[in-house]
């Protein structure tokens, strides 16, 4: 993982060779804004000239007599929030490097979180490049230099949490661009297992075998087609000075580290993409990799249902019949519906464990994109307040998402006519998938967020490159960090 040095500073110097100034430029007045001290003529004139504009992912360097400036387009300033403060730090980062810079000092805009700019600009050195060889005069930024009006214990507290949430966040998009082969679930359990014990969190795994014993059939029956066998992961933050009869909240995620649909095999195309299928179950971990430094007073526990879904004369077959966790039976009539099959043992048992509320996250359904597009995630719940809950931490961390319904208006899809539940009833899916976890949410407030359209960019962007993005991780730890503002 690339590491950034975080500095913050009232004033700006010359910059030499290796360094430059990042000031977020705007469509609308005021154009730019911060402690930019004796640049502001300079910048004022270049943007008089109307050579560059402020139009968001655009950027325009410059070089004076005494600095380099590169000037970044941030859109609107009506429009500029967390997330387009966030995207324009790692747009300055990623600039930067590929130019050779080895300190950026970027201008901290009024109105802008320390934080999310601080996160953005660590999300910004991630590369996922580790299987590329590597030349010894790789270009890095060392230094990310946040220009402020004062030093303030607040703007070092904001940078602190920025930095721990942002890598923990760039942890998880390192697990979701591993390739299948070197991530089966036994390897996902590893890495979670080293995880918690770097950052002092409880982890329990279960085996195939004891899979079967507690009666997880959704799980047993994806994972039963390959040579790699099923794990169910489980990772728990518990501090001290918190009673275990205090809530507990759960994160469950989707853990299946390649999907090929199974039987119900998947096209070629698009299927290496199929690796990432496990990112839901990354984000809870990742999550729980940031909370354990944070140290909020609430309990966690991730719990990450992991398998690879493959044909075999071993696999499960359109139309069987699978006995879950809660005692539900399950017709599977496509197998490459196999995330919710799955989902259904990790709520089950996450409610075994005492989960007063949970929050599932899953690459789930391809309906959620034709919805929703990639810009925001699908949002089901049985609780408003949960719910509400969950869409305020997202608006705080820059990762918006979109409610959408669920409810027995759409209880033909999931209806079987043997078992309990089917796995899958045609479009609109997105709905149909989150109705079957609903009913084994049952009455404990939950909340499932379909990630499929935002866990991925399909193009590299200027703050980010193709592959995993990591979305997911801040607004989970925002939601603990309120609730903990609100209740500790």
């Amino acid at each position: 993982m690339n590491h950034l040095k975080i500095e913050i500073t009232t004033e700006i110097s010359s910059t030499g060779k290796t360094e430059v100034i990042a000031v977020c430029v705007f469509q609308d007045e005021p154009r730019f804004s911060g402690n930019v001290g004796a640049l502001k003529e300079g910048i004022e004139a270049i943007l008089n000239d109307g050579e560059f504009n402020g139009e968001e992912e655009t950027s325009l360097f410059v070089r004076t007599q005494e600095n380099k400036i590169l000037l970044v387009g941030c859109g609107k300033h009506k429009e500029f929030g967390n997330a387009e403060s966030n995207h324009a730090a790692g747009a300055a980062v990623r600039e930067a490097r590929q130019r050779g810079i080895k300190k950026l000092f970027f201008v901290l805009p009024e109105n802008a979180s320390a934080q999310i700019v601080t996160e953005g600009a660590i999300m910004g050195v991630y590369e996922n490049d580790f299987y590329q060889k590597k030349d010894e005069d790789e270009k890095r930024i060392e230094t990310f230099a946040l220009v402020v009006n004062e030093e303030t214990e607040e703007i070092k507290r904001a940078t602190e949490c920025g930095k721990i949430i942002a890598e923990s966040a760039n942890w998880t998009r390192e697990l979701a661009d591993l390739d299948g082969l070197t991530l089966p679930p036994r390897e996902f359990a590893r890495h979670a297992a080293e995880m918690a014990e770097e950052f002092d969190l409880k982890v329990e795994t279960l085996n195939a075998e004891e899979i079967q014993k507690r009666g997880m059939g959704g799980l047993w029956g994806i994972g039963m087609g390959s040579d790699e066998p099923p794990v169910m992961i489980v990772v728990r933050y518990e501090p001290e000075n918190v009673s275990s009869d205090d809530e507990l909240i759960a994160f469950v995620g989707k853990g299946i580290t390649f999907d090929t649909g199974g039987i119900s095999i998947k096209p070629r195309e698009g299927m290496e993409e199929m690796k990432s299928d496990m990112t839901g179950g990354a984000t809870a971990l990742g999550a729980l990799r940031a909370i354990a430094q944070l140290r909020p007073n609430k309990r966690i526990i991730a719990v990450v249902p992991s398998a690879e879904n493959m044909p075999s004369e071993k696999s499960i077959k359109p139309g069987d019949i699978v006995k879950t966790l809660a005692g539900y039976t399950l017709e599977v009539v496509d197998t490459d519906a196999e995330g919710r099959v799955v989902l259904v043992d990790g709520i089950a048992y996450a409610k075994e464990l005492g989960a007063k509320k949970i929050v599932d996250l899953a690459t789930l359904t391809g309906s959620i994109i034709i919805a929703l597009g990639t810009h925001r995630t699908g949002l089901f719940s049985n609780n408003d307040d949960w719910a509400n809950e969950v869409i305020k931490a997202s608006e705080c961390a820059g990762e918006p998402v979109w409610r959408m319904p669920v409810g027995d208006d759409y209880k033909k899809k999931i209806e079987s006519n043997i078992a309990d539940f089917k796995n899958y009833g045609g479009r609109p899916d997105a709905t149909g998938a989150a109705l079957l976890l609903s009913k084994f949410a049952g009455d404990t407030p939950w909340v499932h967020l379909d990630i499929a359209g935002t866990a991925w960019y399909d193009d590299a962007t200027s703050y980010s490159p193709k592959g995993a993005s990591g979305k997911g991780v801040k607004t989970l730890v925002e939601l603990i960090l309120s609730l903990c503002r609100t209740d500790c």
